[in-house]
């Protein structure tokens, strides 16, 4: 359960980490079945087999990764910043997991961005609703400093992006339009590294601003997974409203564009 500073919080800043979420017993199975996915491409824990900068791959499904996937702790929040029955109940954690390998090569995916949330007509998009996409959660599977390439955040910066999306209400923009835009919405804003231990998780705002960073220049590889919690709908935006729907009229407001999305 989070704290009511945890909820204001996150609602200020885009996001609040839940530190040992997943227990260290399922992480290790779940890098060991990272491990053997890898194996699959030819990359093994032999740092020879390291060539690539990042390797992408789908986030494996059952055993350890479903525990990790329904840890009460993670519900309950997700009920608690979404809104109870608002989101699908997944059976385990879902997404991709970028495997980022200690380098000084550039990975070709290290920009400014938010997450596209549903298709349309063949093309990513997002709207001010949010639709399809209740959250954006990174689950550590590995320790990650400040060298091994940490995802970079904007604090705050879920505000400016709620500001971009709000004039094209319902309709939304492309994600390749919104991205960007977003991104140069929240150029002034400081940058917070997430960091942490594995088994952290940290539970972040749709429209979050963020980048993989670069080089890494750890030691090992950073294994980090990154699904998004599906909503049935879309975010109504009205009374009552949660914590994520506050935070997208606190960013409409701040521009003096209160009730665009209520259109």
């Amino acid at each position: 359960m989070l704290s009511a500073s945890e909820v204001e919080s996150f609602v200020a800043d885009g996001y609040v980490a839940i530190r040992g979420a997943v227990p260290a017993d399922v992480v290790r199975a779940c890098r060991q079945m990272i491990w053997s996915d890898l194996g699959q491409r030819g990359v093994t824990e032999d740092p020879a087999t390291w060539t690539e900068p990042v390797v992408r791959i789908g986030c494996p499904e059952g055993g350890p990764f479903a525990e990790a996937g329904t840890r009460p702790a993670l519900w309950e929040a997700f009920d608690q910043l979404i809104g109870a029955g608002r989101w699908w109940r997944r059976p385990g954690v879902g997404g991709t997991i970028p495997v980022r390998f200690p380098s000084l090569a550039d990975p070709g995916d290290a920009g400014w961005h938010i997450e596209a949330s549903y298709e349309r007509d063949g093309r990513q998009q997002v709207n001010v609703n949010s639709r399809a996409r209740g959250l954006l959660v990174l689950y550590l599977f590995s320790d990650v400093d400040e060298a091994s390439a940490p995802t970079r955040i904007r604090p705050g910066s879920h505000l400016d992006a709620a500001r971009v999306l709000a004039p094209a209400g319902d309709d939304g923009l492309p994600w390749m339009e919104a991205a960007p835009a977003a991104a140069d919405a929240s150029a002034h804003r400081p940058t917070a590294l997430a960091t942490g231990e594995a088994g952290d998780v940290f539970l972040c705002h749709p429209f979050l601003v963020h980048a993989a960073s670069w080089p890494h220049q750890g030691r090992q590889p950073r294994m980090m997974a990154q699904p998004g919690v599906a909503l049935h709908t879309q975010f109504p935006l009205t009374a009552p409203l949660s914590p994520v729907e506050q935070a997208i009229f606190n960013g409409i407001a701040a521009a003096g564009q209160d009730g665009v999305a209520r259109r």
